[in-house]
């Protein structure tokens, strides 16, 4: 059984739903597959938060630092643009590929990327150019 929006909000706090509500225009990628919606959501530090809602099963999951709240105000803020607007969540491609690296979680590598890609747009589109090449070798 899938869940709504609006019963994952009602288990975030008050305080947090009040603080989310201003993060509503930070969110700056939307996207969903299924039942699962990401986004990516300006905070106080240089990268996006990135978000995960699964409605299918109420998982939740946010790169920000908090800890104390099952539900922080950047996932508060995409449930409640997923609420309010969900035809803004474009269907999302398959996940990328991301380069294996010994002892580095995905999540390490693809802010990396994203580090990368902010210093030396030109050299981490490259990369990526030749790497969707790659694939169409591999699957063509």
């Amino acid at each position: 059984m899938s869940l709504t929006p609006e019963e994952l909000l009602r288990s975030a706090p008050g305080k947090v739903r009040e603080r989310a509500q201003t993060l509503r225009g930070q969110i700056t990628h939307r996207e969903r597959q299924g039942e699962t919606y990401r986004s990516r959501v300006r905070g106080s530090r240089p990268a996006p938060y990135r978000v995960r809602i699964n409605l299918q099963n109420g998982e939740v999951s946010c790169s920000c630092p908090d800890e104390y709240n099952a539900i922080c105000k950047h996932a508060a803020a995409t449930l409640i643009v997923l609420q309010d607007d969900p035809g803004s969540f474009l269907l999302g491609l398959p996940p990328r590929r991301l380069p294996k690296v010994d002892g580095w979680a995905d999540a390490d590598v693809e802010r990396l990327l994203d580090r990368l890609h902010d210093l030396y747009p030109e050299v981490v589109t490259d990369w990526a150019r030749q790497l969707t090449h790659d694939d169409e070798e591999e699957w063509g």
